[in-house]
């Protein structure tokens, strides 16, 4: 569908937000999941941009998608140039988003700009009246962006926000899984006499993800990690985007049972079974 945009800011850290207005009978996406942005001809690049939904909102017969994003290469550029009233193709909502339906306390992990989706995701949450707690790292406080947008969204349902980054200027010193390692014997507590039941939500690098999944293997908390690769479709058409399977997940393969654009045995496309997977599904040694 053909989308407007009606505003572009300044976000923190050489980031931007977009607000693009979409047609009503545009479907809402779901946190975690994302859209392929197409930019007008003649463009000095031919290829769609997948970006995270960081908002929606309903006005009127229209619906608003909202952004976060860094203009870092030649495509996201041009899209930090337009002005409100420009008009860009979209095709979506596509991949799977988080299962935020799952039961147990939400601990939303976020790692730099892989914040995106996760405020989208406590909106939603605070939506259903469901407390959150949101681990937020990066490398230094000026790359803690959309900061307070997630403390906001954390308050209206009494969510905490919980902060570090590598060179201690802000909040604890260290990376977010060891900021998990530190918190996790407070976050749940017990019920009838038990662990109660946690569910993790992440995105960030790939490196923070994996260790994310690893610690949510190695302490039986279910883990889903919003994963990045290059999707040049977006629809699993052009095999650009597979992602390794793990040992597990390669046995319980049937290919008699797996739609076309689905991965094969040994690779997993991003774009159409995820961007959200759950930590046992891939081979974390192998993702680049």
């Amino acid at each position: 569908m053909t989308a407007t945009v009606r505003a572009q800011r300044d976000y923190g850290d050489e980031h931007r937000w977009m607000d693009l207005e979409v047609p009503a009978d545009f479907v809402a996406p779901e946190p975690g999941q994302f859209v392929q942005i197409l930019l007008a001809s003649p463009s000095a690049v031919l290829l769609p941009r997948p970006m995270s939904v960081a908002a929606v909102t309903g006005r009127g017969r229209t619906r608003t998608l909202g952004f976060l994003y860094a203009p870092v290469g030649a495509g996201t550029r041009i899209l930090a140039g337009l002005e409100p009233g420009a008009s860009v193709e979209v095709l979506g909502p596509l991949g799977h988003g988080f299962p935020l339906e799952r039961e147990g306390l939400p601990i939303l992990i976020a790692g730099g700009r892989g914040v995106a989706p996760l405020l989208f995701a406590a909106e939603r949450l605070a939506a259903r009246g469901r407390k959150a707690e949101f681990l937020f790292g990066a490398r230094s406080e000026r790359q803690l962006v959309g900061l307070a947008d997630a403390r906001g969204r954390l308050t209206r349902s009494g969510g905490r926000l919980h902060l570090c980054t590598d060179d201690g200027s802000r909040g604890a010193r260290g990376n977010v899984v060891e900021l998990l390692d530190r918190l996790a014997p407070r976050l749940g507590g017990e019920r009838n006499g038990e662990r109660a039941a946690r569910v993790i939500h992440a995105c960030g690098p790939h490196a923070m993800l994996a260790a994310v999944a690893r610690w949510g293997m190695r302490h039986r908390v279910p883990a889903f990690l919003a994963m990045e690769s290059v999707m040049a479709c977006g629809t699993g058409v052009c095999r650009g985007c597979p992602l390794p399977r793990s040992a597990p997940s390669r046995a319980a393969f049937d290919p008699d049972r797996t739609p076309s654009l689905h991965g094969n045995r040994e690779f997993a496309m991003c774009c159409t079974e995820g961007p959200v997977f759950e930590a046992h599904d891939l081979d974390w040694d192998h993702v680049e």
